[in-house]
């Protein structure tokens, strides 16, 4: 490195930090502080955000009043280049898919893609994913760096976006839940499978409750569910399901919960279930595997890749398949010893430190 850059940050993610891609910007940034970048950051955001550190002298934050998610895109495409230019920026890294369309013509851009779920299945997202059709195409046709998450996403921008011509590097995520041990006592009675996101479609919840019925037909003790989902989706009630199929002894419902608590569920947790229609990480599947969890996984999408050896790979189609593995994973014990130290091999893997220099890596050759 010759020369000292101005680095601007897309930070408005850093409002949900609990969310996947606002705990990936918050990782990434954590890292490079710790790892003593000496360029100066601009981290640019709609609203106020809390990072919980302290920044380093050189790094400043420039925030609107946006109270409305609706306007966040707007105002990003407006001030973003407006920032840009007052603050003679070398670099724009975005976190998440969009780029500022009217940035200054020498400014170097980088966007990180982590999924093009949007685009596989555009009658089953939320209304968000229209600004992403009009905005994402663009932002990789500007892009002079592409960072992905996976070789599976890597490949759907290469087939989906043909006017993305520039380099594209994979660079894995990582879990952000602090690996203490087991953290505690565990709050459930008995044992238990565990899934852990959204009630998106794509996630394919329907499908794994009811192979988790069928399992539960041919076992006088089976073990019980655990999902850790927030409330996205209106298309698919898990609490009605729940109701309806008169669950509620069997399988447990969170809503909300802090990381503490969740670390507690991974470790104790039977196996952890993800067999999502798409994916182009799969953040759970790291966070299970640092605790030593086996996984019952897609055999689609980015999820094996990300898996590795420490899964029951099925198809996320057949619930059929899904009820067998559950099945498996509550029988075979030898297999499940075999899978869970795959898992804590496998997840050792994954680290932000090493994610942080990478991008830098990048972000220094530009």
């Amino acid at each position: 490195m010759s020369r000292i850059l101005n680095i601007a940050v897309d930070a408005r993610h850093l409002t949900y930090p609990k969310g996947g891609i606002g705990r990936y910007t918050l990782e990434i940034l954590r890292e490079f502080i710790s790892q003593g970048s000496p360029h100066r950051f601009f981290l640019y955001s709609d609203r106020p955000f809390n990072l919980g550190f302290p920044l380093p002298n050189q790094w400043t934050v420039r925030t609107g009043t946006v109270h409305s998610a609706g306007f966040s895109t707007l105002f990003a495409q407006v001030f973003f280049p407006l920032w840009s230019m007052r603050d003679g920026i070398d670099v724009f890294w975005s976190p998440a898919h969009l780029l500022p369309i009217f940035l200054p013509p020498h400014v170097k851009k980088m966007v990180t893609v982590h999924d093009v779920g949007w685009k596989r299945f555009p009658r089953k997202m939320i209304p968000g994913s229209v600004v992403e059709s009009v905005l994402m195409p663009l932002s990789l046709r500007l892009a002079d760096h592409i960072v992905a998450d996976s070789q599976f996403t890597r490949a759907e921008v290469r087939e989906l976006f043909p006017g993305a011509r520039c380099a594209i590097d994979v660079i894995y995520l990582a879990s952000s839940l602090k690996d203490q041990g087991t953290t505690g006592p565990c709050p459930m009675t008995k044992p238990y499978f565990l899934f852990v996101g959204t009630n998106a479609p794509r996630k394919n919840i329907e499908r794994m409750l009811e192979a988790y019925i069928d399992y539960s037909k041919t076992r006088l003790q089976p073990l019980d569910l655990v999902i850790v989902s927030s409330y996205r989706w209106s298309i698919f009630s898990i609490d009605h399901f729940i109701e309806a199929n008169d669950l509620q002894s069997a399988v447990h419902l969170i809503r909300s919960i802090d990381d503490r608590a969740l670390s507690t569920l991974y470790a104790h947790a039977r196996a952890l279930v993800m067999v999502s229609l798409y994916e182009g990480f799969g953040l759970p599947l790291v966070e299970a595997m640092q605790w030593g969890v086996p996984l019952i996984a897609s055999s689609t999408s980015s999820v094996a890749e990300i898996s590795g050896s420490a899964a029951l790979l099925v198809d996320p189609t057949d619930t059929n398949a899904i009820a067998e593995a559950f099945r498996q994973m509550t029988d075979d014990h030898r297999m499940h010893s075999r899978l869970s130290d795959e898992a804590k091999a496998r997840g050792q893997q994954f680290s932000w430190e090493q994610a942080a220099v990478d991008i830098m890596r990048i972000i220094d050759g530009l």
